[in-house]
């Protein structure tokens, strides 16, 4: 055999190992075994009777047709290999024990049921099992049921006797890693969420602390604040109580459990031994005191442009937008809606062709969002899993977040209108009305709120603006909010209303009857703004430029100052806002012009 590789090195051989398998048939020996003598951890002793031969493959195989009344089991068989190396064994069973060369390497004999009640397959326990060169033994200890399983489902209720192994020669370790960048959102003065998503399903945590400070502090993913979610790949974790801290240095720790143990299918009541995995540290960005910038776009569907029709046309413009010395300045970031235009899945149209193309690069810092759910959000049938990657106060899209004096008010204008409920575009749409109705007394119940009567400056986040647009979306937000513009007091008044949905620059000053616009329009909803908004351009297919547009918006202690970017970083409106809710015009290009919603 040395002689074999000393020749494949010679002439470059590459040498690929013959599979390690077991033989045909094995052996087994049933017994009766008092549940105490069984449980101990000693290797069972073989019964002195000859073993019967049975012949197991892939397919799981009932012991009870074989035992005759016998509660316990021993099976062996054997492996031969001609060098030392490591295989995996894929054992299927309820109770037992795996012993390589008489020791015991897996125990699943009291504490745990290692398949609880349902089938067993060969991929339920994955388990690495270390050869020697030469005749390796395999032996399992088996047993039908103990006081556990009567315990838990009762003594009448039937359970299986099935057992299932093979050698998975082609089975390759599947370490856990991120498959998406860290990404931070609902940011707060005191609190911020962060989202990964996993190769596979892992338990997992955020390790955080204050730059500059030596000591981490831990928060899991967890479920009812006590159980690890080790079923999903999507971690959402909410961190506290980080209201006097400035930047935040994080990093993901990914819980790795022992091979063996990497399925769906885990034992009850058993100690699981995981490895720590601390993935590369990175920095949140928190503004510091009470003055921060904000960064403002949406409406990235593509279809629409004559210039940003593919995933690459649009990760172009996200290149551009990142090198803008507006968003390099930001400490928020605001998707203000419609992400794509129809949603089979979420992950790949948000994470892979959107949101991670914002991850932080070589010494930037992660930048946290807010985010607003469109019409569009509500479209395909895996609108539904929104909520899976982008958790939100009691499962609603419409929420307030404080951050530095202002407080943000998000809006939920998703598609409203009254379609049936079974609708194919949208997938299973409920009556809206309810859900206007319970979004119009949240909103009431906030109107009366410590947080709103006393923040410096109220901002409105909303995919639709509330003057101009005609249709049951339009009409169904402005349902929602008519009480609250009408309050024009210091203490009631919305300073700034942020939109996008109709893909058109429009900006109106509170209590006028003009809009500054590109272009006309027609038959305006209200022919007087009820308070101070923008919108943003997004892709449309009657004009090619711009395709989008950016708003830059500066908090300080006694303004908001507006300033309108176009794609190639070029402001075309600035204007400002005061606490009395008076706008300021600054500058804006000559091809904004003011039109009459009188006329």
């Amino acid at each position: 055999m040395k002689n074999i590789f000393l020749i494949a090195f010679i002439l470059g051989v590459n040498l690929v190992l013959s599979a390690a398998d077991f033989s045909d048939q094995w052996d087994v020996w049933f017994s009766n075994t008092p549940e105490k003598t069984y449980l101990k951890k000693e290797m069972l002793q073989l019964p002195a009777k000859k073993p019967q031969q049975i012949s197991l493959t892939e397919k799981a195989l009932n012991l009870d047709a074989f035992a005759k009344g016998c509660d316990t089991a021993s099976v062996r068989n054997f492996i031969t290999v001609d060098s030392p190396r490591t295989i995996y064994l894929g054992v299927g069973c309820k109770i037992f024990a795996l012993y390589v060369n008489g020791k015991m390497i897996y125990n699943f004999r009291y504490y745990g049921l290692g398949n609880d009640i349902e089938f067993v397959s060969v991929k339920d326990h994955i388990i690495p099992v270390e050869l020697k060169k030469g005749r390796n033994e395999i032996r399992f200890d088996l047993r039908r049921t103990h006081w556990l399983q009567d315990f838990c489902y009762g003594k009448d209720r039937k359970i299986c006797w099935d057992f299932a192994v093979k050698v998975l020669n082609d089975y390759k370790v599947v370490k856990p890693q991120l498959d998406h960048p860290v990404m931070a959102y609902r940011a707060g003065n005191d609190s911020v969420t962060f989202l990964f998503v996993t190769n596979i399903p892992v338990p997992a945590a955020i390790e955080y602390r204050p730059v500059g400070s030596s000591k981490w502090l831990r928060e899991y993913d967890t479920a009812g604040e006590l159980i690890l979610r080790e079923k999903s790949r999507i971690h959402r974790i909410r961190i506290n109580d980080i209201g006097d801290w400035g930047d935040i240095e994080y990093r993901v720790v990914l819980l790795e459990p022992p091979l063996g143990r990497d399925g769906f299918k885990y034992p009850l009541w058993t100690d699981r031994i995981y490895k720590e995995i601390f993935l590369p540290a990175g920095t949140l960005r928190k503004a510091q005191g009470r003055e921060f910038n904000l960064f403002l776009f949406g409406d990235t569907q593509l279809s629409l442009s004559e210039t940003c029709k593919t995933v690459a046309d649009r990760s172009k413009y996200i290149e551009k937008m990142r090198s803008l010395k507006e968003f390099k300045d930001a400490d928020l970031l605001v998707h203000i809606g419609d992400a794509d235009s129809y949603f089979h899945t979420i992950e790949k149209p948000l994470l892979t062709n959107l949101f991670d193309k914002f991850a932080p690069t070589a010494g930037e810092k992660l930048k946290p969002w807010l985010l607003v759910r469109g019409n569009h959000e509500t479209n395909g049938i895996g609108a539904e899993t929104w909520f899976d990657y982008f958790q939100m106060p009691e499962d609603k899209n419409y929420y307030t977040i404080q951050y530095g004096d202002v407080l943000f008010i998000v809006l939920d204008c998703s598609d409203v209108s009254n379609r049936s409920i079974f609708n194919a575009f949208n997938g299973p749409l409920l009556d809206t009305k309810n859900f206007i109705a319970k979004q119009t007394r949240w909103l009431q119940k906030v109107r009366r709120s410590a947080a709103f009567r006393n923040a410096k400056f109220r901002v409105v986040l909303a995919h639709n603006e509330p003057q101009i647009q005609n249709g049951q979306v339009a009409d169904n937000i402005r349902t929602v909010i008519g009480n609250m513009l009408e309050d024009q007091s210091e203490q009631g008044m919305i300073h700034l209303w942020l939109a996008g949905h109709v893909h058109y620059y429009w900006r109106a000053e509170r209590n006028s009857t003009k809009v500054l616009s590109r272009i006309p329009f027609k038959r305006a909803a209200l022919k007087k703004a009820p308070v101070n908004w923008v919108s943003v351009d997004g892709p449309k297919s009657n004009s090619s430029r711009p395709d989008f547009s950016y708003l830059s918006i500066h908090f300080s202690a006694d303004r908001i100052r507006v300033r309108a970017i176009d794609e190639l970083g070029k402001v075309f409106d600035e204007f400002s806002v005061d606490q009395k809710g008076n706008l300021y015009e600054h500058f804006h290009d000559k091809s904004l012009k003011q039109y009459d919603l009188k006329k």
